[in-house]
């Protein structure tokens, strides 16, 4: 996920941007052996920091838990989106935690993007009966940003109509 952490970084600052612009929240976690915020609900980033990712392992459930815990995604109300950047290759632990949130979070609304950056085999695994949009595929800038919304707001479509 090394090649990420560029592109990453610089999310979360247009994020940040973003949310404060329609006075929305949005949190982001780095996650590996451990969970590291990089976004806090209601923070604005005036700079673009950039992280590293040395760690040979995700700890999915931890990083949900503190994203869950910091936005109420489940338990929340209006346009909840998780946006997820891992391929995806866990430990058969981390599987099934993922496979438990992604079906809650479909459950309860929320709209989930994954971002795999290779060809989304796992992810797929993780994310079955479309409870997800998974974008695999290694994506130039301008490609990805395109790619992206426009599965973000597929998704948010998507949810809307489940639940009404």
């Amino acid at each position: 996920m090394g090649s990420a952490m560029n592109p990453m970084a610089t999310t979360a600052w247009v994020m940040s941007e973003a949310v404060r612009r329609v006075q929305g929240k949005c949190a982001m976690v780095y996650y590996g052996s451990d969970v590291f915020p990089t976004l806090k609900a209601g923070q604005h980033l005036t700079d673009v920091n950039v992280y590293s990712a040395p760690d040979g392992t995700e700890k999915f459930d931890t990083a949900f838990r503190a994203l869950d815990g910091s936005l109420d995604l489940l338990n929340g109300s209006g346009a909840r989106l998780l946006v997820v950047v891992s391929d995806g290759q866990y430990t058969y632990d981390e599987r099934q935690n993922a496979k438990r949130w992604v079906r809650r979070c479909s459950d309860a609304g929320v709209a989930i993007l994954w971002l795999p950056f290779d060809g989304g085999h796992y992810a797929r695994e993780l994310t079955q009966d479309g409870q997800a949009a998974v974008l695999g595929g290694v994506l130039d800038p301008t490609a990805a940003a395109s790619e992206i919304g426009r599965a973000a707001a597929g998704e948010l479509t998507n949810v809307g109509r489940r639940v009404a």
